[in-house]
């Protein structure tokens, strides 16, 4: 009985030093716990902050929504914000935009008397800084902005490959090409959605359209028929006299190129600053 009784009480020490020991290492295993906790809090503060919405570099004119003459600030705050977008805005990922610099573009034209299939790489696209708007319509209730723009001259200089016929006429070549659009109009339409991402807004542009109307269209293609320059010189005085149905021919498939190109750019910043940072609410 003596053992049992000592054995009894050796055991009940050990159970109260293990109950003890399990304590400690309960409260330390608390503390790492809110430790972790509190670590996991200031890294999701700190990211929901980072990523809530950027905002407008601090120059850019900002016109608010209420306001009765939204329409004409935009028309003025846009042209504003492409001069200043020159060197792009590496905060927002926007690319430099004089010249703005795109990497390829396909052009194929269908039936017709122009029948081209041209692509173009390492292409810069000189002169939309310069752009100003004569019409500016927001409708964001509906995320749709609508707009007119003149670019007194837009030069599209690129590396080309091109294959095809112009009335009949075999044209091929491979070689630097410039297509420069003097005082161009462009009918700009786009239709945006709404985005939430953390409690914000974004307006993102899920379609954009463009309309292009040149005054003039000026064509040059280098080593045009692998070099031949009497071959090359007349065809590009050939194009230079048609140059506008050579255009017309080719423009729905260039407006549909570049279309893309406007709305990537567009949505750099709409994708990245919230609706109601863009257009102020109060």
């Amino acid at each position: 009985m003596r053992v049992n009784c000592h054995f009894r009480l050796e055991i009940a020490n050990v159970l109260q030093k293990v109950k003890n020991n399990y304590k400690t290492i309960n409260k330390k295993k608390n503390k790492i716990k809110m430790f972790h906790s509190l670590l996991l809090v200031v890294f999701l503060t700190s990211f929901v902050g980072a990523d809530s919405g950027h905002s407008l570099p601090e120059d850019f004119t900002r016109c608010r929504q209420k306001d009765s003459k939204l329409n004409e600030c935009l028309k003025m705050a846009v042209p504003d914000a492409l001069r200043r977008m020159k060197k792009g805005i590496p905060s927002l990922s926007v690319p430099q935009m004089e010249p703005l610099h795109v990497n390829s573009i396909n052009v194929d034209s269908g039936s017709g008397p122009v029948v081209i299939t041209q692509m173009y790489r390492n292409i810069k696209l000189h002169g939309l800084t310069d752009t100003v708007l004569t019409l500016y319509k927001a409708d964001l209730k509906n995320y749709r902005l609508r707009t007119d723009s003149i670019t007194p001259k837009m030069e599209f200089i690129a590396d080309y490959i091109m294959r095809g016929r112009i009335l009949l006429l075999p044209i091929q070549g491979k070689g630097v090409a410039n297509i420069t659009m003097v005082n161009l109009v462009v009918k700009h339409d786009l239709i945006g959605e709404p985005v939430v991402k953390d409690g914000q807004t974004y307006m993102h542009i899920k379609e954009y359209r463009v309309k292009f109307i040149p005054q003039k269209v000026v064509l040059y293609f280098s080593n045009l028929f692998n070099g031949d320059k009497v071959l090359g010189d007349n065809m590009n005085e050939f194009l230079n006299s048609n140059s506008d149905l050579v255009f017309n021919e080719l423009k729905e498939s260039y407006e549909k190129s570049l279309s893309s190109v406007f709305q990537n750019v567009t949505n750099e910043i709409f994708d990245r600053v919230p609706m109601n940072k863009i257009f102020l609410e109060d």
